[in-house]
Protein backbone atom coordinates (compact mmCIF):
# COMPACT_ATOMS: atom_id res chain seq x y z
CA UNK A 1 0.00 0.00 0.00
CA UNK A 2 1.23 3.33 -0.77
CA UNK A 3 1.44 6.51 1.46
CA UNK A 4 0.65 9.82 0.69
CA UNK A 5 0.08 13.31 2.05
CA UNK A 6 -0.59 16.95 1.39
CA UNK A 7 -1.18 19.06 4.14
CA UNK A 8 -1.30 23.02 4.01
CA UNK A 9 -1.25 25.29 7.38
CA UNK A 10 -2.26 28.93 6.72
CA UNK A 11 -2.73 31.82 8.39
CA UNK A 12 -3.96 35.71 7.15
CA UNK A 13 -4.04 38.83 9.11
CA UNK A 14 -6.36 41.77 7.80
CA UNK A 15 -7.03 44.27 10.12
CA UNK A 16 -7.80 48.50 9.47
CA UNK A 17 -7.90 50.82 11.75
CA UNK A 18 -9.87 54.03 10.50
CA UNK A 19 -10.49 57.37 11.61
CA UNK A 20 -13.57 58.50 10.10
CA UNK A 21 -13.94 61.81 12.17
CA UNK A 22 -14.85 64.85 10.40
CA UNK A 23 -12.94 67.79 11.87
CA UNK A 24 -14.26 71.06 12.87
CA UNK A 25 -13.33 73.76 9.90
CA UNK A 26 -13.17 77.46 10.01
CA UNK A 27 -16.12 79.06 8.26
CA UNK A 28 -15.65 79.25 4.58
CA UNK A 29 -13.12 76.42 4.28
CA UNK A 30 -13.11 73.12 2.18
CA UNK A 31 -12.61 70.08 3.72
CA UNK A 32 -9.94 67.91 2.67
CA UNK A 33 -9.78 63.71 2.99
CA UNK A 34 -10.42 63.38 6.33
CA UNK A 35 -10.54 59.76 6.62
CA UNK A 36 -7.43 58.19 7.55
CA UNK A 37 -6.64 54.57 8.24
CA UNK A 38 -3.96 51.96 8.92
CA UNK A 39 -4.34 48.91 7.35
CA UNK A 40 -2.14 45.42 8.45
CA UNK A 41 -2.01 42.48 5.93
CA UNK A 42 -0.05 39.68 6.26
CA UNK A 43 -0.45 36.19 5.36
CA UNK A 44 2.10 32.87 5.73
CA UNK A 45 1.61 29.29 4.18
CA UNK A 46 3.64 26.19 4.35
CA UNK A 47 2.67 23.38 1.95
CA UNK A 48 4.11 19.74 2.92
CA UNK A 49 4.32 16.72 0.96
CA UNK A 50 5.10 13.33 1.92
CA UNK A 51 9.22 12.40 2.84
CA UNK A 52 11.37 13.60 5.81
CA UNK A 53 12.81 16.74 5.91
CA UNK A 54 12.07 20.69 5.39
CA UNK A 55 8.39 20.95 4.66
CA UNK A 56 7.53 17.32 4.53
CA UNK A 57 5.36 15.28 6.59
CA UNK A 58 4.36 11.25 6.56
CA UNK A 59 1.63 11.40 8.98
CA UNK A 60 -1.29 13.46 10.98
CA UNK A 61 -2.94 12.50 14.05
CA UNK A 62 -6.43 14.42 15.05
CA UNK A 63 -9.80 14.52 16.90
CA UNK A 64 -11.74 16.19 19.41
CA UNK A 65 -11.23 15.64 23.55
CA UNK A 66 -13.05 16.20 26.56
CA UNK A 67 -11.32 17.60 29.12
CA UNK A 68 -12.82 17.08 32.68
CA UNK A 69 -13.11 19.65 35.49
CA UNK A 70 -9.90 19.86 37.19
CA UNK A 71 -8.01 16.87 35.49
CA UNK A 72 -5.71 16.96 32.00
CA UNK A 73 -5.35 14.93 29.03
CA UNK A 74 -1.69 14.21 28.64
CA UNK A 75 -0.25 13.08 24.93
CA UNK A 76 2.92 11.52 24.49
CA UNK A 77 3.92 12.99 21.65
CA UNK A 78 6.09 10.22 20.30
CA UNK A 79 3.59 7.21 20.51
CA UNK A 80 0.55 8.70 20.76
CA UNK A 81 0.10 7.05 23.62
CA UNK A 82 -0.72 3.88 21.75
CA UNK A 83 -2.62 5.58 19.43
CA UNK A 84 -3.49 4.52 15.87
CA UNK A 85 -3.88 6.33 12.51
CA UNK A 86 -6.48 5.88 10.26
CA UNK A 87 -4.99 2.67 8.39
CA UNK A 88 -4.51 1.09 11.37
CA UNK A 89 -0.31 1.39 12.16
CA UNK A 90 0.57 2.52 15.43
CA UNK A 91 1.93 5.97 15.12
CA UNK A 92 5.67 6.75 15.72
CA UNK A 93 6.67 9.83 15.48
CA UNK A 94 10.40 11.80 15.22
CA UNK A 95 9.62 15.44 14.37
CA UNK A 96 6.67 17.10 15.25
CA UNK A 97 5.86 19.56 11.95
CA UNK A 98 2.65 21.37 13.94
CA UNK A 99 0.58 21.37 16.31
CA UNK A 100 -3.10 22.67 16.14
CA UNK A 101 -5.34 23.20 19.66
CA UNK A 102 -8.86 24.65 19.34
CA UNK A 103 -10.42 25.59 23.29
CA UNK A 104 -14.33 24.70 21.30
CA UNK A 105 -15.57 26.36 24.23
CA UNK A 106 -17.42 29.66 23.75
CA UNK A 107 -17.97 30.06 27.84
CA UNK A 108 -16.10 32.71 29.58
CA UNK A 109 -13.72 31.66 31.92
CA UNK A 110 -13.19 28.22 30.15
CA UNK A 111 -9.55 28.98 30.24
CA UNK A 112 -7.11 25.54 29.59
CA UNK A 113 -3.49 25.60 30.32
CA UNK A 114 -1.33 23.70 27.44
CA UNK A 115 2.20 22.33 28.92
CA UNK A 116 4.59 19.70 29.39
CA UNK A 117 5.25 17.24 32.16
CA UNK A 118 6.88 19.83 34.16
CA UNK A 119 8.62 17.33 35.70
CA UNK A 120 10.62 16.56 32.63
CA UNK A 121 10.58 19.27 30.79
CA UNK A 122 7.92 18.39 27.96
CA UNK A 123 7.67 19.31 24.28
CA UNK A 124 6.45 22.76 25.33
CA UNK A 125 10.04 23.56 26.71
CA UNK A 126 10.89 23.69 23.02
CA UNK A 127 8.91 26.99 22.37
CA UNK A 128 8.74 28.33 25.92
CA UNK A 129 11.40 29.11 28.45
CA UNK A 130 11.18 26.44 31.31
CA UNK A 131 9.39 23.15 32.29
CA UNK A 132 6.64 24.59 34.24
CA UNK A 133 5.59 27.49 31.95
CA UNK A 134 1.72 27.14 30.79
CA UNK A 135 0.47 28.54 27.51
CA UNK A 136 -3.38 29.91 27.88
CA UNK A 137 -5.69 28.56 25.80
CA UNK A 138 -8.54 30.88 26.21
CA UNK A 139 -12.36 30.19 25.02
CA UNK A 140 -12.96 29.75 21.29
CA UNK A 141 -8.79 30.61 21.16
CA UNK A 142 -6.06 28.78 18.81
CA UNK A 143 -3.26 27.80 19.39
CA UNK A 144 -1.10 26.93 15.95
CA UNK A 145 2.88 25.97 15.93
CA UNK A 146 4.50 25.07 13.34
CA UNK A 147 8.46 24.12 12.44
CA UNK A 148 7.87 23.46 9.01
CA UNK A 149 12.19 23.39 8.04
CA UNK A 150 13.17 21.78 11.66
CA UNK A 151 9.75 20.31 13.33
CA UNK A 152 10.13 19.20 17.13
CA UNK A 153 12.52 16.07 18.27
CA UNK A 154 10.48 14.06 20.00
CA UNK A 155 11.49 10.62 20.77
CA UNK A 156 10.74 7.31 23.14
CA UNK A 157 11.22 9.48 26.77
CA UNK A 158 8.10 10.83 28.52
CA UNK A 159 9.53 14.38 28.32
CA UNK A 160 7.61 14.44 24.84
CA UNK A 161 3.49 15.08 26.41
CA UNK A 162 1.92 17.54 25.96
CA UNK A 163 -0.29 18.10 28.66
CA UNK A 164 -4.03 19.86 28.27
CA UNK A 165 -5.14 20.75 31.98
CA UNK A 166 -8.79 22.04 32.54
CA UNK A 167 -8.72 23.73 36.26
CA UNK A 168 -12.37 25.49 35.77
CA UNK A 169 -15.48 24.34 36.97
CA UNK A 170 -16.92 21.76 34.31
CA UNK A 171 -15.85 20.03 31.03
CA UNK A 172 -14.04 21.62 28.28
CA UNK A 173 -14.12 20.51 24.69
CA UNK A 174 -10.63 20.86 22.85
CA UNK A 175 -9.56 19.75 19.15
CA UNK A 176 -6.09 18.67 18.32
CA UNK A 177 -4.45 18.22 15.12
CA UNK A 178 -0.84 17.28 14.84
CA UNK A 179 1.67 16.64 11.77
CA UNK A 180 4.50 14.76 12.14
CA UNK A 181 7.23 12.78 10.47
CA UNK A 182 8.33 9.19 11.28
CA UNK A 183 10.93 6.81 9.96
Amino acid sequence: MATDITTSIGVSITSNVSNTTVPTLPAGSTALESTSSDPYTESQQEDYTFGVGSAKAKGHFHGTWSCASAAQVVFDLNALAGTFDAFGDLITATEIKAIYLHNVSTTTGDLLEVLGDAAAGGITTRFTLAAGDAINLHPNGVLLLTSPIEGFQVGAAATDQIEIDNNTGGAIEFEIFVLYEHV
